[in-house]
């Protein structure tokens, strides 16, 4: 089996077992065949034959795989993300049918850490009573395709992100901290300027789009400098973590910071960096009247508060 699909196969599309991509992603997420067939509760060779079949139908390669571990080839890499969002669109659209089918009244709204949304529910269940709200974490790399593949229903989102085929009501601003060990030099500064940083290296956050990294990078500097890498991080545990090894420092919005008060970190306000969005984004090609109404709400509440 050759890494590469020959011309005419590759046009040919195959109908995806949607169980032998939770097998792939079972593997996958845990670089091992036996643990993955123990949480599957399947046998290993039924397993291996299963995302075998896969890869001949795909004709590729997803897995490296030696008597020690297995790896995903580049191919397996693109494959996993992309078999992900495939179950998560087809979970939500289940839950889409059986909430419609059962005459449920529900929304599922999506929220980045930090984003406050405490007024936007309160209203919306002061006009919609009977309606359930389910809450649902929204990461930077998952944003959009959480409204797009309807995970969620609309959600509490920070741009940028791919916005085709959504739709973004800008609410207000956030400012930004950057976050550094506290026995930093500019740790018990009251503000900081990104000039003062330029020698610090900048976290990543994990599979972030390019603008994505621009913006809450400040990358490049407003004098046209950029500034060196740090590892990359997941979450604000990992993001801590980094922080206080001395291997970077970040940039979060201040309400981010907040949420995260240690004794070992400092959160610096950074005077020159450009203020973070938080929006209302929805998928514009999956309308309905729980959504147009919690868009109203919330417009309203936020023209009340003065923020939008």
């Amino acid at each position: 089996m050759s890494g590469k699909a020959g011309p005419a196969m590759a046009e040919k599309p195959i109908d995806l077992d949607l169980r032998k991509l939770r097998y792939f992603v079972a593997v996958a997420e845990r670089r091992h065949f036996g643990q993955a067939a123990i949480a599957l509760h399947v046998t290993q060779p039924a397993l291996s034959r299963q995302v075998r079949q896969l890869e001949h139908e795909l004709r590729v390669e997803l897995f490296t795989r030696s008597t020690r571990d297995v790896a995903l080839t580049p191919a397996g890499e693109q494959f996993l993300r992309d078999a992900k969002a495939l179950l998560a669109a087809s979970e939500a659209a289940q839950e889409r049918a059986r909430r419609i089918g059962t005459g449920d009244n529900a929304l599922i709204v999506g929220f980045m850490l930090g984003t406050d949304v405490g007024l936007a529910l309160n209203a919306f269940s002061a006009r919609f009573p009977r309606v359930s709200i389910e809450l649902v974490r929204l990461r930077w790399w998952s944003q959009a395709r959480a409204l797009l593949d309807g995970s969620v229903d609309v959600g509490f989102v920070r741009p940028p992100l791919e916005t085709e085929g959504i739709d973004l009501l800008p609410l207000y601003l956030e400012h930004i901290a950057a976050v550094l060990p506290v026995d930093h030099p500019r740790a018990q500064d009251a503000k900081v300027a990104l000039a003062a940083l330029t020698d610090e290296p900048v976290l990543e956050y994990a599979e972030a789009t390019e603008a994505w990294s621009a913006v809450w990078n400040a990358d490049p500097r407003p004098d046209g400098t950029r500034p060196g890498h740090g590892p990359a991080f997941h979450d604000m545990e990992e993001l801590l973590g980094y922080v206080r090894g001395g291997r970077g420092m970040a940039f979060v919005p201040s309400s981010v910071a907040a949420a995260f008060p240690r004794s070992d970190i400092a959160y610096v306000p950074v005077a020159d960096a450009a203020p973070g969005q938080v929006s209302l984004a929805w998928n514009a090609a999956r309308p309905s009247h729980l959504v147009t109404s919690f868009v109203e709400t919330v417009h309203a509440a936020a023209r009340v508060r003065g923020t939008a």
